[in-house]
């Protein structure tokens, strides 16, 4: 029985700092502080977008298919370039709200002021649907 205690003894020493506790209470360090999210925030000017999009037209394709065709005008109304520029068409499922396609273009530099005329097409889709179309533009922090 001794044997088996210190054998016990032992075992808990062996992994007692390989343990972690999942809910337990936290003993804090002496003179811990929050710890402090570090944030990034550009000041100065940024770049602006600005979108228009069409509502989405079908088309029927020879094998009785259907793929949708839409334009979109985006504008960087901000008074400085913007770079890596990300322009998302979606085509989205007016009954269920879901993104039925889409369409990524990438701008390497977009300049100030400047406006940019797409078609997108083929967006794939189903005869039967209505979809409304919707464009996102992200781009890198200067």
């Amino acid at each position: 029985m001794s044997l088996l205690l210190l054998a016990c003894i032992i075992g808990v020493i062996a992994v007692a700092g390989c343990m972690e506790t999942s809910g337990g209470l936290e003993v804090p360090a002496p003179e811990a502080t929050p710890t402090a999210h570090a944030t990034y925030s550009s000041t100065g000017p940024q770049p602006s977008f600005s979108t228009i999009v069409t509502a989405p037209e079908k088309h029927y394709r020879t094998d009785t298919s259907c793929y949708w065709v839409v334009t979109g005008t985006v504008t960087n109304t901000g008074t400085v370039p913007g770079r890596n520029v990300v322009v998302r068409f979606m085509l989205i499922d007016d009954e269920t709200g879901m993104i039925r396609s889409t369409e990524t273009i990438l701008i390497p530099r977009f300049q100030a002021g400047e406006t940019k005329i797409f078609t997108v097409d083929p967006l794939p889709g189903d005869p039967d649907r209505q979809y409304r179309a919707e464009i996102a533009v992200t781009r890198d922090i200067p």
